[in-house]
């Protein structure tokens, strides 16, 4: 067992190396293909034999060295397929400078003088800063040692391993396989968007982790803490916020922790209390992407063909308040609520970036889906539009790309669902 996923990390190894070598990958997005797809292949390997083989703990050690080594090689690829990295050095230097991020876009007079080569990478530059508090004293504090891509990868990078060693410390916490680790250390989908472009993702990911682990522990205060660090660095979490009230052998109404939940507003009022001049200018940019950008959805773009694109935002904002409410009042166990609020998040979500799936993706270690293992390789294809856009300077989506990611995804889900509905009717 060892010699085989030792073999397979070899081959996962390669592959990063390969996509190292190809440089700029926005250009070459049918090469990168090639190795996130053998990536990928290697990676589902490792997986099955890891849940279908007993335990084993030399092989944890494995698993969590190649995950590291596998990280550090896409660390010297350069972030070509997104320039979201190139806002996060922005947003640091502006702060560093002492202006407010979020009172003037980048293209503003005011901030001119900030301008520099990497300016012309900076993306949606007529648009102020959507990201929150915490997201921008992380930025600032990077740009403080360095302000330069690499920098904030490296520090990335090691979130994004510190999440690694936190979910395989969390299952075996939860009573299973530590092991299990790999269907999210391994997978290429981390390697490729924290690793190689940077996304600011792994942070609000490992934090948000954090807060499941304490209020598995239920060390509240902890939990709560972490929970408003991850709100803090990414909105998403603030949907998880019924799961935090809720937790079992402690009921709705449990003293100690309602007290804890008071730190959530408490933190969050205190980190945007520093960017409070900004005003009315806080919600700006947040509000232009939530209104207007939308790309590779899966429900809004058939929403769209019915209505006018202001109700099917509605439609999804509507729907997914209902599921999100609707999963965490069922489920107790506090990680299988945020998965299932998640998930639906990603698939109601007007705009799925691939690196969306990165707050879905470790779940999977706790709750292994052949579907959602599907569409993390498959959201690849959302690359697409990279091709066009890079020679020609259009984006456009293409539908064939939509169907080859959502359609694979729901066949495998709905087959799933009926199989263990099979199998729950013949054990009764």
């Amino acid at each position: 067992m060892s010699i085989r996923l030792l073999l397979l990390a070899a081959a996962i190894e390669a592959c990063c190396c390969y996509l190292v070598s190809l440089g700029d990958l926005q250009r070459q997005i049918p090469q990168l293909w090639v190795g996130v797809f053998s990536a990928f292949l290697g990676y589902a390997l490792a997986a099955y034999f890891v849940l279908r083989s007993g335990a084993h703990f030399g092989q944890l050690h494995l698993i969590l060295g190649a995950a590291l080594v596998f990280r550090l090689t896409l660390w010297w690829s350069p972030a070509t397929l997104s320039d979201d990295i190139f806002r996060y050095i922005w947003d640091g230097r502006v702060q560093l400078a002492g202006i407010n991020p979020y009172l003037y876009a980048p293209s503003a007079p005011q901030v001119a003088h900030l301008r520099d080569a990497l300016y012309h990478s900076v993306n949606h530059a007529a648009i102020p800063t959507i990201y929150p508090p915490l997201a921008q004293l992380f930025f600032r504090a990077i740009c403080l040692l360095s302000a330069t891509p690499a920098a904030v990868k490296l520090a990335l990078l090691l979130c994004d391993w510190g999440l690694c060693l936190l979910l395989a410390h969390s299952l075996v916490g939860r009573g299973q396989d530590p092991r299990r680790v790999v269907l999210y250390a391994w997978h290429p989908l981390p390697l490729v968007e924290v690793a190689g472009s940077g996304h600011l993702d792994a942070l609000g990911v490992l934090l948000l982790f954090a807060a499941l682990y304490a209020l598995h522990s239920q060390r509240w205060a902890a939990a709560v803490c972490a929970f408003a660090g991850a709100f803090l660095v990414k909105l998403v979490p603030l949907a998880l916020l019924p799961a935090f009230w809720r937790r079992p052998r402690a009921g709705w109404f449990n003293f100690r922790k309602r007290r804890a939940l008071l730190l959530f507003p408490a933190l969050s009022l205190l980190a945007f209390w520093p960017f409070a001049d900004a005003g009315e200018k806080l919600a700006t940019g947040l509000l232009t992407y939530v209104r207007h950008w939308h790309f590779n959805a899966a429900a809004y773009s058939l929403f769209r063909f019915v209505l006018e694109p202001q109700y099917a935002r509605y439609l999804c904002t509507a729907l997914f308040a209902l599921i999100a409410l609707g999963v965490q009042l069922r489920y107790r166990d506090p990680y299988r609520a945020a998965f299932a609020t998640l998930g639906a998040y990603v698939l109601l979500s007007p705009t799925v970036h691939p690196w969306y799936l990165l707050w879905v993706l470790p779940f999977l270690a706790f709750f292994p889906s052949p579907a959602w293992m599907l569409l993390s390789g498959l959201i690849f294809l959302a690359y697409e539009v990279q091709i066009g856009y890079g020679s020609e300077g259009v984006w456009r989506e293409k539908p064939w790309v939509l169907w080859a990611q959502y359609a694979p995804f729901y066949l495998l889900l709905s087959t799933t669902a009926y199989y263990r509905y099979l199998n729950r009717r013949d054990g009764l």
